[in-house]
């Protein structure tokens, strides 16, 4: 009860412009009722199915878990952003000091919420607040870093890549909370077309962060990086047409693979900079939050193959 005080109290007071982010948010997401009513691949969704309805186990699980995962990445995309930017960005750093602070909060209260359906909608609606205060705040951020407002050492792209995934986390709590199951084949290919964005991402971010004379590892990590671009390719273009069953299960099995190798890579690069035996300048804490990145990916792999057969 009292993290949730501190977390209104916290929505309440933080000054920021949302308008911008508000006006993008509703003119890329269809409503809820849109949403219901069609699918993708113009699939009619009946409401009354069993199929198209989470249960109530479902929907207890899938909000701790997500709730569980995103928050602590969100609390460490604010300690990220703090330590790119410049000392005197004193403004800057006080709110980034607040996201870490009350995400931490609200990741206990994820833990101590009981599993009452009343009390988990209630966690997920005051997440998707404190998340949408986040996104705000990540896309300001770009844009005064893309003016030349604020100097640093965020990489534009880390800027776009943490903002986007702030967007993916409010929209996934609010499917969530709406209690609705995606059609099949509009979950396979907007995960699969996120994720694989971010893992190729990460493998740029890897090979950025090097020093330049880990020339084998950062070989590896482009050539990855190169993989995941030709993967996302192939994913988009499954949205030009309805893809069959087999289509969707064979992008799942190489989503799979090629995301096995990609965390792999991560847990060894991980112990490597904890040990300091290898040359960058990764922090231990931003190896280890991409490889949980790329294991989250895997266990919804696993939830999708399990909602295709």
């Amino acid at each position: 009860m009292q993290n949730r005080f501190i977390i209104s109290r916290f929505i309440q007071d933080i000054d920021l412009d949302d308008n911008s982010i508000l006006s993008k948010m509703k003119d890329s997401e269809p409503t809820i009722e849109e949403a219901q009513r069609l699918g993708r691949f113009g699939q009619k969704l009946h409401l009354a199915d069993d199929d198209s309805l989470m249960s109530e186990t479902e929907f207890i699980q899938r909000s701790l878990e997500e709730n569980q995962f995103w928050l602590r990445i969100m609390m460490e995309h604010a300690f990220f952003l703090k330590a790119g930017l410049p000392h005197d960005a004193t403004h800057l750093i006080k709110q980034t000091d607040e996201f870490q602070r009350i995400f931490e909060k609200q990741l206990e209260r994820s833990f101590e919420t009981t599993r009452d359906p009343a009390d988990i909608e209630a966690l997920n609606q005051d997440t998707i607040m404190l998340t949408h205060k986040i996104t705000v705040f990540k896309e300001k951020l770009l844009n005064d870093t893309l003016s030349g407002r604020v100097r640093g050492f965020n990489f534009p792209l880390l800027l776009e890549h943490v903002r986007r995934e702030a967007i993916y986390f409010l929209k996934t709590i609010k499917q969530i909370n709406s209690r609705i199951e995606k059609p099949i084949e509009d979950d396979i290919v907007e995960e699969n077309v996120f994720f694989l964005n971010i893992m190729a991402e990460h493998s740029k971010f890897i090979a950025h962060l090097l020093d330049p004379t880990e020339e084998t590892l950062i070989r590896q990590a482009r050539a990855m990086g190169q993989e995941f671009d030709v993967l996302l390719y192939q994913a988009r273009n499954i949205q030009v047409e309805p893809p069959s069953t087999d289509r969707l299960r064979t992008q799942l099995t190489i989503s799979k693979g090629a995301t096995l190798e990609l965390r792999n890579f991560k847990e060894q690069a991980t112990k490597l900079v904890e040990q300091a035996q290898v040359r960058s300048a990764i922090d231990p804490r931003l190896a280890s939050h991409i490889t949980r990145e790329a294991g989250k990916f895997l266990s919804i792999i696993d939830r999708l193959e399990e909602r295709i057969h």
